[in-house]
């Protein structure tokens, strides 16, 4: 959520690299919204639940262990990632203008709200009540703002999200299409499934769908080099100015390689225009 103050802020362009904002490192970061809390209680009593009753209902019944281990091992795999990914997402400090920031040379606006001096491309969040450089959007599920420093958190957590989901709507659904080819139902056939396993189906279904079109914007803004504000607000003066690779090592890192598949490692700052008029 912006304010119409940045709006007017962004309309500038500049060519300089920013300067380092004013103001020590903040440690702790976490937004006391109360609807926030509740998205977030909401998202792991969710992701918990799904995750035991794979385990009571579908994989401890099957009494295979070549399938119910592995299954079982690389689903809590994704469970893990997805739910440190959504903590990092969440405790990560977005990219915050410091309070009371004093202008310097790539100052393009003043924000009421902070009393700051802010570059291009900050916008302020009424929810989290700071600036946030490249603020693409204020997200309920993971209580923060998905900024500069937590945007590849953030792609990771809908990633592990969307397989997570894929993993369990193949499991229930595998054995579906299996007893139909055998026969044993059609399409005259009742179907009444368990009570948690119907949960169990729309929970993966709703996580899939959701994680899909979250994962799909995120990667629309990181090609155009735009945030999702910039792009609903049709903001043309803040046009891509890297290609689609530099603008991925921008979010995940300089180099190509697990780390950025790892919510362990912060993202490196990478500057493809630094380099190019270094060259």
């Amino acid at each position: 959520m912006q304010s119409p103050a940045q709006t007017h802020g962004t309309s500038e362009h500049t060519t300089r690299l920013e300067t380092p904002l004013q103001g020590p490192k903040q440690r702790w970061w976490f937004v006391w919204d109360p609807l926030g809390i509740i998205f977030v209680i909401a998202t792991w009593a969710l992701v918990l639940s799904a995750a035991w009753i794979l385990v009571r209902d579908v994989l401890k019944p099957s009494n295979n262990k070549l399938y119910s281990v592995p299954n079982g091992v690389g689903f809590h795999l994704l469970t893990f990632l997805a739910l440190v990914s959504h903590l990092r997402t969440m405790l990560t400090d977005p990219g915050s203008v410091p309070l009371r920031n004093p202008p310097g040379p790539d100052t393009v606006c003043y924000c009421p709200f902070c009393l700051s001096a802010i570059p291009e491309r900050v916008y302020h969040c009424m929810v989290c009540k700071r600036c946030i450089r490249k603020n693409d959007h204020h997200c309920p599920w993971v209580n923060n703002c998905v900024g500069e420093n937590n945007q590849k958190y953030f792609l990771l957590f809908t990633l592990y999200i969307g397989l997570m989901s894929t993993h369990v709507l193949l499991l229930l659904g595998i054995p579906v299409v299996r007893s139909h080819a055998r026969g044993e139902w059609n399409a005259r056939s009742t179907v009444s499934p368990p009570a948690p396993i119907f949960f169990l189906f729309l929970v993966a279904l709703m996580g899939f769908i959701l994680a899909l079109v979250m994962f799909c914007i995120q990667m629309c803004a990181i090609y155009k080099d735009k945030t999702t504000n910039e792009m609903m607000y049709r903001n043309k003066d803040s046009q891509g100015r890297q290609s689609m690779w530099d603008n991925m090592k921008t979010v995940c890192g300089p180099r190509v390689s697990l780390v950025w598949l790892s919510p362990f490692h912060p993202p490196e700052r990478y500057k493809a225009s630094a380099q190019r008029n270094m060259a």
